[in-house]
């Protein structure tokens, strides 16, 4: 069986939302990466360790300063919150990217390249931080049917979520090889390597926050309640 490990990433810049994403509070009273971080553990319960992808040392400040996280050093971390309790290690953008490449301007696959740089032979199951409805159900449909190098879920306009996905290591080799040729989105490697995409069972899951607008809508998303039958 493949050894898979879950990892939540990070490193984006959310210029558009004006503020770091992953530190919003959009589901409940916890910010979404220690909300997304729990949902990864639940969601891949083999691994001991859920691993967080950060921009670079200063992004992991902000972290530190949650209540709930307990840093042992730049790299591991403690999760604590409620009967929750695991590992999280950090994992840094430029560690994945060959020198001749600035990791700030390959966007997502910096992250997703530091994973693999991590351990070369693991396949990662991946979310990122902008993701506020992703849930375990759907981490284990993910997991249910994947059976491509590389599998995502499908948005309801047809396109790929490669940061909601499962990447082998065959995908991200073919990902790094992208960046030397300056191809630089992750939907590329799903097209190259015939990926599988997937219907999510509920649209929600693959709903993401960019900015202050969908923020709005997420929160009413979150309010709305379901009509009666």
């Amino acid at each position: 069986m493949a050894l898979l490990k879950p990892l939540l990433l990070a490193g984006g810049h959310s210029s558009r939302m004006g503020t770091r994403k992953e530190l919003l509070h959009v589901v409940g009273d916890v910010p979404l990466f220690i909300h997304l971080l729990i949902i990864l553990r639940k969601a891949c319960p083999e691994s001991e360790v859920v691993f967080l992808s950060l921009r670079d040392l200063d992004s992991l400040k902000a972290i530190e300063n949650d209540r709930r996280i307990t840093a042992i050093t730049n790299n591991q971390l403690i999760l604590n919150h409620g009967a929750v309790t695991f590992h999280v290690h950090v994992v840094y953008d430029s560690s994945g990217v060959s020198s001749e490449h600035d990791s700030t301007e390959i966007g997502p696959a910096a992250g997703l390249l530091a994973a693999h740089h991590e351990d070369e032979s693991a396949h990662w199951l991946v979310v990122a931080c902008d993701y506020p409805f992703i849930s375990v159900a759907a981490l284990s449909q993910l997991r249910r049917e994947w059976t491509a190098p590389v599998t995502c879920f499908q948005n309801k306009d047809g396109l790929c979520e490669p940061l909601l996905s499962i990447w082998s290591p065959g995908a991200l080799q073919a990902l790094g090889q992208n960046i030397q040729n300056g191809i630089l989105g992750p939907s590329a490697v799903v097209k190259r390597m015939r990926g599988q995409m997937i219907r999510p069972r509920e649209e929600k899951w693959v709903f993401n926050v960019n900015t202050r607008a969908d923020l709005e809508l997420a929160s009413n998303m979150r309010e709305a309640k379901p009509r009666a039958s």
